[in-house]
């Protein structure tokens, strides 16, 4: 296996590989230890920026960065965790659970090894989907159904974000509607609007909605509105077809459906209406209906 090595000249002329007059046999230059831990000098930079591995002294007059040897194990077992596509944010968690309680640390690994497996059975679903549509032939996973949907007074929250965020946002929105309720029971599901487009490059706008009632009323937060009634396409997926990129194929289905082709240009946007909260549910469980609105 080829090892990329950074040597990190630079357009500038950096000299990051040489080594300070008073350094030890310890002290290693960032060009150095990037050879021996297989690590390019840009990713040392970034695990130092984040403070996942930082330099065991900085040089204050030209800001070079020295490691010690010892440092080795831990760059090289992050070298390795990368390649199992783990986020720099569970690696940080894992290194340091690791110095206090190494079965947390383990934990950690053995959590991320089932986000893989799961999101590898999420790939799978969308592949035979994409199968079904090369072979032209009935979308079998998902049974399209139409529903009448009455006028809706909701609470609503707004933003732009990415694919990423979306879970944080569902949180806050969640605890943000709970809390303003205060007892009062919501008039129907929580539902996540989705105005635009949401994924690592695109925004949306996407939205947070609940049910209420008209003792409910806005906030700085929180605004109120009457969501229209309409009829909307619909199915609905279980919580092993939510995972992302499974529920693409969710999508896909309704929208493509007959009920949804016969009846296009709806002002209103895509949306998953929940049944149920993801962590009280397996994978099996119904979670929610991915619903297009029609014409």
């Amino acid at each position: 296996m080829a090892c990329a090595v950074d040597l990190d000249p630079g357009a500038s002329g950096s000299i990051d590989n040489v080594t300070p007059q008073d350094s030890t046999n310890q002290l290693l230059t960032i060009g150095e230890f990037g050879r021996r831990a297989r690590l390019t000098t840009k990713a040392l930079r970034i695990y130092d920026d984040l403070g996942l591995l930082r330099p065991a002294t900085t040089d204050s007059s030209n800001n070079y960065r020295y490691y010690d040897v010892d440092q080795l194990d831990t760059a090289r077992l992050i070298g390795l965790l990368r390649g199992t596509d783990m986020s720099l944010h569970d690696i940080g968690r894992l290194l340091d659970a690791a110095t206090t309680d190494r079965r947390a640390a383990i934990g950690v690994l053995d959590q991320h090894l089932e986000d893989l497996e799961s999101h590898h059975s999420a790939r799978r679903l969308l592949v035979r989907h994409i199968h079904s549509i090369l072979r032209k032939e009935h979308h079998i996973m998902f049974e399209t159904r139409t529903r009448t949907v009455d006028t809706q007074r909701v609470m609503s929250i707004q933003r732009r974000l990415h694919g990423s965020e979306t879970d944080a946002f569902v949180r806050e929105a969640k605890a943000a509607f709970a809390a303003h309720l205060d007892g009062v029971e919501p008039i129907g599901p929580f539902i996540l609007v989705f105005h635009g487009l949401v994924d690592d490059d695109n925004d949306g706008p996407i939205e947070a909605m609940l049910g209420c009632p008209d003792s409910i009323q806005p906030t700085e937060l929180i605004g109120i509105r009457t969501e229209p009634a309409h009829d909307e396409a619909f199915t609905t997926i279980t919580k092993a077809q939510w995972d992302f990129p499974a529920i693409l194929a969710a999508y896909d289905a309704v929208a493509c459906s007959p009920e949804a082709t016969a009846r296009p240009g709806s002002t209103l946007s895509c949306r998953e209406v929940y049944l149920a909260e993801p962590e009280a549910i397996g994978d099996d469980d119904l979670i929610c209906d991915i619903a297009f609105p029609l014409a």
